[in-house]
């Protein structure tokens, strides 16, 4: 550490998800961060998530789980189904056998809840608006600057949380992250208490696409995904829908009460991409470290695993690059174990006869038990303590009076 008593300056690049629950997890060990946001005001896109039981797991060490089961709606199966009759092949087990549930929320709903803890951190700062600039990562510390005349800020350590299209990881320098090829159409349905709309988690496979429905908004509103090879032109919308026209009438009737969904091109970034840059003064996180396709159901959940991960190594070691050093050494191997998860999930849902009738049948005759053992790596997954341990402090001046991790501007 360059400066006071080995305490670091912290500042997190991205106010989603990953950034808020980055700050939360570093208050928790008792470390002060401050997050950078570009948007003037904070509004999650997208519609629906599924948090399954590791990521919920961080959720709990901060004391948040019972606010987010309020807003979402608990599920024991992932119901999967033949996309063109309906019929079910598998219920695949997504429970904990701690107790430790599993979620489909509205993202709205998760960003709403880790605002309000925010909020109610002093030791954390956020300043909307503040876009990063010129990131040059040196021996001692990372200095940047903030368009339109913010001025430069100089921290110990950077946590780029800034999502798949990181501000970061571009001044970086570094490869951006790639189309897969496919792309997500997302819309939510309003239930209006209709019968079956509330079904639990269900997924409808079929040859080179699939969907996905289920309930958020304690189970007033559906999420409907459908996922398909990307398409292009001014009309690419309609035409995706039309693929699932001879599927399962229970999906028809959701696709036909939805508003035009709106397409999500799919990227990755590359399996290469280092997570510690910079002599460890710059750290990624979630999609701007390892973005993936959604198969697994598990990017929102890496990121807070993620997260969880690189405060207990900070809490842990007074030398920024160790613990950056440490946050990779964990990350990685899961990552990587997810990511070929994720491959087997695009490979499996999307075969075409007479390919899929084998798959179909090894999964009816698989007991529930053995589909649960199956994912249990994943699942079981548990945050560390994250224990307060240490003092924290919203920001330390640098020796130049450049401003070093800390903001004036706080959540009201």
């Amino acid at each position: 550490m360059s400066h006071d008593q080995s305490i670091p300056a912290i500042v997190i690049a991205g106010g989603g998800i990953a950034g808020l629950t980055a700050a939360l997890c570093l208050a928790r060990v008792g470390l002060a961060s401050t997050i950078y946001e570009r948007a003037s005001e904070l509004s999650e896109v997208g519609a629906g998530l599924q948090l399954s039981p590791n990521a919920l797991s961080v959720m709990d060490r901060l004391g948040l789980l019972p606010a987010l089961q309020e807003v979402g709606v608990a599920a024991n199966h992932v119901s999967l189904k033949h996309g063109a009759s309906g019929r079910t092949i598998a219920e695949v087990p997504v429970h904990a056998g701690d107790g430790t549930p599993y979620l489909s929320l509205h993202r709205a709903d998760l960003q709403a809840v880790l605002l309000q803890a925010v909020a109610c951190e002093p030791k954390i700062s956020l300043r909307l608006g503040a876009e990063i600039v010129g990131v040059r990562p040196g021996e001692d510390a990372v200095d940047f600057g903030l368009a339109n005349g913010g001025g430069t800020v100089v921290a110990d350590i950077l946590i780029a949380a800034d999502g798949v299209r990181s501000t970061v990881v571009r001044q970086l320098g570094l490869a951006p992250a790639a189309p897969t090829g496919t792309t997500a159409w997302r819309t939510t349905i309003e239930t209006e208490g209709e019968a079956g709309s509330v079904a639990g988690i269900r997924a409808w496979l079929g040859p080179k696409r699939h969907a996905i429905a289920y309930p958020i908004r304690a189970g007033r509103a559906v999420n409907l995904v459908l996922i398909a090879r990307s398409e292009e032109g001014p009309d690419a919308a309609s035409r995706v829908p039309a693929g699932f026209s001879h599927w399962d009438e229970q999906l028809l009737r959701l696709i036909g009460r939805a508003s035009a969904p709106t397409p999500w091109p799919l990227f990755g970034a590359p399996a290469s991409r280092a997570f510690a840059l910079g002599n460890g003064r710059i750290v990624l996180v979630g999609d701007a470290a390892h973005a993936m396709a959604p198969y697994a159901a598990q990017g929102a959940g890496m990121a807070i695993e993620d997260v969880a991960v690189l405060a207990d190594a900070v809490a842990r070691t007074n030398a920024p690059r160790a613990a950056a050093e440490r946050y990779e050494a964990e990350r990685r191997p899961r990552i990587d174990k997810v990511r070929k998860r994720v491959g087997f999930h695009r490979f499996v849902y999307h075969l075409a006869p007479p390919f899929s009738l084998g798959r179909d049948m090894a999964l009816a005759l698989r007991p529930r038990d053995a589909l649960r053992a199956d994912l249990a790596w994943l699942y079981d997954w548990r945050a560390p303590v994250l224990a307060t341990d240490r003092p924290g402090v919203a920001g330390i001046d640098g020796p130049d009076g450049t401003e070093r991790g800390a903001a004036s501007d706080r959540l009201p």
